[in-house]
Parts: C-alpha cells; structure tokens; sequence
C-alpha cells in the first residue's frame, strides 16, 4: 500500500478550523480567525453570485436573440444591437460590483491576518514567512480600485461581447444604410 501524506500531522490547523481555534494563543485571535472565516464565507458567496451573472448572461443572450429574430419576421434590426449592448453592460457592470466587494473583503481579511500576525510576532513560523506572500496591496486610490473592477480578467468577456457587437452593429449599418 502506498505511503499517504498525514496532512493532520503536517498542518492540522489547515484540515480541522476547530483545532486551528484550540491552537491559537489569545481570545483575540480567535475572534480574528472567526471573522476571517465569516468574510471568506462571503468573499465565496459573491464569486459564486459572479459565476451565476455569466451563466445568466449567456442565457438571456441565447433566449434575447433569437426571440428578437423572429419578432422582427427573421430579419436583422437594430434593437437586436441595442439588446445586446444593453445586456452586455449591465451584466458587465453587476459583475464588477461582486469583483470590487470580493476585493475589499480580501482587504478587511488581510488585515485581520495582519492582527493575528502582530500579536505572535514572537513564534518564529510567524515571524520568518515574508509578509508580502500574503499581504494585498491597499496603496491605490479608490479610482483604481473602480477601474480593476471594471477591467478585471473575470470581465473581459463582456468586452469582448461588446467589441463583437459594435462590430456587427457597424456593418449592419453600413449594409443597411
């Protein structure tokens, strides 16, 4: 039989949170470790919730389109672009939303992990892990914050839809006027 890692031996506080909790030195830490948990629990939930946008999306994208199709009598009209655009945007900018909130979640946990590490400067695991391995930069400006929410790679999909259908709209206008 083969040899099969003890990860409860190597890193029980990883496995078991409730053991993690038992290990930790203050109240305060396990109160910041139980806040941590709490965000992280929310930071999942708004990932989730952008995953479900872009399932929606492309469902309303493939019931939008061909319904406007065929309402138009099988021919191409220029609500089928607005439909799209409208879409596109909207879908675009909700997801930025859930991306920024995930964001500053990640910030309020870091520093909590911040607290924690503070307070056990003194055990040595601690204080030899480089800080910047699990820090988030917070030194940009809240502008910046909005742009790497609006441009971020989970989004980039809307922009490509967007390009595509400023595409399409354009050569239908040129064909049709």
């Amino acid at each position: 039989m083969l040899n099969q890692p003890n990860f409860e031996k190597e890193n029980p506080t990883s496995i078991n949170p409730e053991l993690r909790m038992k290990n930790s030195g203050s109240i305060e830490d396990q109160i910041d470790w139980k806040i941590i948990d709490q965000l992280h629990a929310e930071t999942m939930n708004f990932s989730k919730t952008s995953l479900e946008l872009k399932k929606l999306f492309f469902l309303l994208i493939s019931i939008a389109v061909p319904s406007l199709f065929k309402i138009s009598g099988d021919r191409v009209e220029l609500s089928l672009f607005i439909t799209l655009y409208l879409l596109s945007i909207t879908f675009w900018s909700l997801d930025s939303f859930t991306y920024f909130y995930q964001e500053k979640l990640r910030l309020k946990m870091d520093r909590h992990f911040t607290r924690i590490r503070n307070r056990n400067a003194d055990v040595p695991i601690l204080s030899e892990t480089s800080v910047d391995q699990f820090s988030i930069s917070n030194d940009s400006s809240p502008f910046k914050k909005i742009k790497k929410s609006v441009f971020n790679p989970s989004v980039q999909l809307y922009l490509v839809v967007v390009v595509l259908n400023t595409i399409a709209t354009l050569v239908y206008l040129l064909i049709e006027f």
